[in-house]
């Protein structure tokens, strides 16, 4: 098994590097037991991405070894910064070893050497006999790259990926590979701890070493270097060179390494399956090489002897004639398909796939189809633009019997009304995954699919709610074990992807079959799952008859004001560049204020702001928001950049963006409300994002000022006045805060009189924001310092306000200790429909993962019951709109807040109907207010 040019190409794997960066890139994870395998995850899936990308031949993996190095005993300090991992971390290696042992890949590693030393010592050994591709998680490994060796390393979190050559070296850094030694010689690297020449930076060292070359070439010219730079070379030439050989990778370990050891095909599949399985990663388990997947699973279809070779996976898909009892449909034969099932998917069935050609066909299989009580749907379409996607076919799914049968039918909008009784028809219920997605495709041509009662993609996330991963084919390698045809298959990608409507028959036939037969087998696997947690309330009640609405919400859009936003564009523009001016005459200087490294260089080297507590990164001091937030009041350069930043995100994100994203014909927006994203249930939006305009900044005003009604119409705003923390005094029973609540009071100011000792008349507008932000700020596991520094008062302050506030309602204290107890025992915690999430890092022994558990344990319940709360209203609303206002749509939601477009004549009276609905969806042991106004633009609307 050798490369285009005969050569075996090895890759060679720093474990240890990968390790370190998938744990602190990815949030963490852990089986159904507890055991935490996040950085396993990433370092899996780094290695499934490789293998696909780079093509190795053969593969072996080094570890570091506990204990000192031969750079430890020569330097105590070396790597002396670093904190000791966490507990979580460490446990991971070993379960990364049984990875590599199931993929068969040889582990090398030797007493008092790192990884590094490892791999360059096999790279050297390797020369003239392989090319070499090092796969790791830093820069570290540069120094090595030759004609023969590359670095396949991580530019961004764990999906990033750069392949380094000699080329792309020298582009980085200005000089050869081999000459990294002698810059780190010079600039030293915090990362390890190595000195370097004090006074000598990244620039100055690249400039250097570009120059002249090593450290002997620079010394050998140091008369025409600038006296500044010379004096401390002069000072410090022993650390110079005593820092090169710290940072320089040995070749020369003495290890035995026999590259047919590490032969990549000489793996057991179903031991790395059982692997993945026992840890949760079945979904990775369709990135493995195609060859190794077909090999292990048998036949989905009936004519096993229709693929024989079933390695043999990009085949084209075969149309036979149809024996006597299938009515004259063609069987589909897909040798493709063939290889790809599943033990889970076949489990002693046979699985018939058709395609559905005449009207005869057609009329056969929607009289049979209405007699099903559930069909498994799903709408096969172009994408011509963001609204525009036509459909191209329909495929249909059920059970009969231990088989499923899956149907085929080529249609267009025109032709798919003769299939309009079978989508409409109320007694049969419609099975399928994202079927929001196929209720918009068919609306296109007039069609009402429904009832909805099973979307296997909302049912996955209301059974893992954290994960983000619900894609079909995910799940089916997840649940089913079960690797689907991957789109690119039939359409390509880039600039070459064709239509689905190009695409021959014979493919698009048996990849949507398979898409409405893994559904209907979804649909199975979840509905058990749901119904033994519990979950089937919530499903039924709330998410499933919600897809319509976001549907309708979907294709209604909003429209916007374009000329508005241009005026908006030229004042937040010109505000802009005077903030650029007051932040260049803080620093004293010109300098690109979005460029990281200068904004670094004027605020800790030039201004010298103080350093403590700031977070150091490989490149220097963070200049993120969170970092900056601790200097707030040490320089006027902080407030502006502060308020540069917001503005720029809000001009580049919103101001210059939305008429971009409005439709020329009619003048709208079309938001995507998505209901399988967050994990405490609530909705968000993208395309654009509305959960990130500010509501209370003047700017974020402005934008809104730019959503508009039509002529005629009126936009009605319905926002929940302080839900989250009503729902916690009912569910926390705390008497103080529910006394409040049914007295009318203003929580906010309740909160402040109570902690300042003050009477509810005398707090200031300063003390209720503070409380304001102490009464959200506990419910969400908000510390002092935190609070310290969003209220800005001092930590002891914050301590102290922290402490009178949990005196003050006690219930919410005993409830939230109460829940983190009650989640630890049960692994759970629930809202008060229903909805669960589960929480296994609670019982984590790493304290940072453990505190993020448990602020998650009593967030979740309060709020995803808000989140429950919103969606029951907005069932209630759509079925009276329906009925009563078929003129008006909902038309935007964003956090606890409705927005109506409404007939102007109906605008009132549609008003109060939102705010009587909204106030009576669940009835707490307190009042639940809503707040209403109607106007011209989201921005003017009046209160009434």
């Amino acid at each position: 098994m050798k490369n285009k040019k005969g050569k075996i190409k090895l890759a060679l794997i720093d474990s240890h590097a990968l390790i370190h960066r998938a744990y602190h890139a990815l949030p963490p994870m852990t089986t159904k037991e507890g055991q935490p395998t996040g950085a396993v995850y990433g370092f899996t899936t780094m290695l499934l991405k490789m293998l696909k990308t780079v093509k190795p031949t053969h593969v072996a993996a080094t570890f570091d070894l506990k204990g000192p190095t031969f750079r430890h005993l020569a330097y105590q300090e070396y790597k002396a910064h670093r904190k000791k991992p966490d507990d979580e971390l460490i446990a991971q290696f070993v379960v990364v070893r049984e990875v590599l042992t199931a993929f068969n890949i040889p582990i090398i590693d030797k007493q008092g050497f790192e990884a590094d030393d490892i791999i360059g010592t096999l790279a050297k050994q390797m020369v003239g006999k392989a090319k070499v591709v090092v796969v790791t998680g830093d820069k570290d490994t540069l120094q090595l790259v030759n004609d023969d060796v590359t670095v396949f390393t991580l530019k961004r979190g764990m999906s990033d990926t750069v392949l380094y050559d000699e080329a792309l070296v020298r582009e980085r850094y200005g000089f050869e590979p081999l000459l990294l030694p002698d810059y780190k010689g010079l600039a030293g690297d915090p990362s390890d701890n190595i000195p370097g020449v004090r006074g000598i930076g990244d620039k100055t060292a690249k400039d250097l070493v570009s120059e002249y070359g090593s450290i002997e070439e620079i010394y050998a010219h140091l008369e025409e270097v600038v006296p500044r730079v010379k004096s401390r070379l002069e000072d410090q030439r022993e650390a110079a060179l005593f820092s090169r050989k710290l940072a320089t990778i040995k070749r020369n370990v003495k290890i035995k390494f026999n590259i047919d050891d590490a032969k990549l095909d000489d793996f057991d599949v179903e031991q790395v399956r059982q692997v993945f399985e026992k840890l949760g990663f079945r979904s990775l388990l369709g990135r493995l090489p195609r060859s190794a997947r077909g090999g292990v699973q048998p036949t989905l279809f009936r004519n096993q002897e229709a693929s024989e070779d079933l390695t043999k996976l990009h085949e084209k898909t075969s149309l036979v004639p149809a024996d006597p009892k299938s009515r004259g449909l063609k069987r589909i034969l897909p040798d493709q398909l063939a290889a790809r099932s599943s033990r889970k998917v076949a489990r002693g069935q046979m699985n018939d796939f058709y395609l559905v050609e005449s009207e005869r066909q057609q009329q056969e299989l929607i009289k049979r189809l209405n007699k099903e009580k559930y069909v498994a749907v799903d709408t096969e379409n172009d994408r011509l633009g963001a609204r525009e996607y036509p459909i191209v076919g329909l495929s249909f799914a059920v059970k009969n019997g231990q088989k499923i049968e899956a149907w085929y039918a080529p249609t267009d909008r025109k032709q798919v009304m003769v299939w309009r009784e079978l989508l409409e028809n109320p007694q049969v219920g419609k099975i399928g995954h994202n079927l929001k997605y196929d209720v918009e495709v068919l609306a296109q041509s007039g069609i009402t699919l429904g009832p909805i009662i099973f979307d296997t993609m909302v049912a996955s996330y209301l059974l893992n709610p954290g994960s983000r991963q619900y894609g079909l084919d995910m799940l089916a390698e997840q649940e089913l074990g079960y690797s689907c045809i991957p789109i690119t298959d039939l359409i390509g990608t880039g600039k070459q992807q064709l239509a689905m409507s190009d695409v021959p028959l014979e493919q698009v036939a048996p990849y949507a079959c398979e898409d409405a037969m893994v559904a209907w087998q979804l649909y199975e696997v979840f509905e058990k799952q749901m119904a033994g947690q519990g979950l089937t309330r919530v499903f039924e009640e709330l998410e499933m008859p919600l897809i319509p609405i976001l549907a309708e919400m979907e294709l209604a859009g909003v429209m916007i004001d374009i000329k508005e936003l241009e005026k908006l564009r030229k004042i937040v523009a010109e505000r802009r560049n005077s903030l650029q001016e007051k932040i260049w005459r803080s620093a004293g200087k010109e300098f690109n204020v979005n460029s990281t490294r200068q904004l670094r260089t004027v605020l800790y080297e030039e201004l010298k702001l103080p350093i403590v507590g700031i977070t150091r990164t490989q490149s220097g001091f963070s200049t993120a928001a969170a970092e900056l937030d601790k200097l707030k009041g040490k320089h006027p350069i902080i407030a502006w950049l502060e308020d540069y930043r917001e503005v720029s995100k809000l001009l580049n994100t919103y101001i210059e963006t939305l008429p971009g994203l409005a439709d020329k014909q009619t003048g709208r927006i079309y938001a995507k409300f998505n209901q399988t994203v967050a994990a405490t249930g609530r909705l968000s939006s993208s395309d654009p994002n509305l959960q990130n305009i500010p509501v209370r900044t003047d700017l974020g005003k402005e934008i809104r000022a730019a959503f508009v009604a039509e002529p005629g119409m009126r936009l009605v705003k319905a926002d929940y006045s302080q839900l989250e923390l009503r729902v916690a005094a009912h569910i926390a029973r705390d008497e103080k805060m529910m006394d409040a609540f049914r007295a009318g009071e203003d929580i906010h100011r309740a909160t402040a009189a109570w902690v300042h000792g003050v009477e509810i008349s005398q707090v200031t507008e300063e003390q209720r924001r503070q409380a304001k932000t102490l009464n959200f700020g506990v419910l969400y596991g908000m510390g002092a310092q935190k609070f310290a520094r969003s209220a800005d008062v001092s930590v002891e302050e914050a301590r102290s306000f922290i402490e009178r506030y949990k005196e003050q309602y006690e219930g919410i204290t005993r409830w939230i200790d109460a829940t983190v107890k009650q989640a630890r025992e049960l692994g759970f915690v629930e809202t008060l429909l229903g909805r669960r999430r589960y929480i296994p890092e609670i019982n984590s022994r790493a304290p940072m993962v453990r505190s993020g558990a448990e602020r998650a344990a009593f967030n979740f319940p309060v709020q995803g019951t808000a989140a429950d709360i919103l969606k029951k209203a907005m069932i209630d609303l759509a079925a009276v709109l329906r009925r009563d206002f078929v003129e008006a749509r909902m038309v935007l939601t964003v956090h606890d807040e409705l927005v109506c477009e409404v007939p102007e004549e109906q605008a009132e009276k549609i008003a109060r109907v939102m705010k009587e609905i909204m106030e009576g969806a669940v009835k707490l042991d307190v009042p639940v207010e809503v707040e209403v106004a109607v106007g011209q633009n989201w921005r003017d609307v009046k209160k009434r």
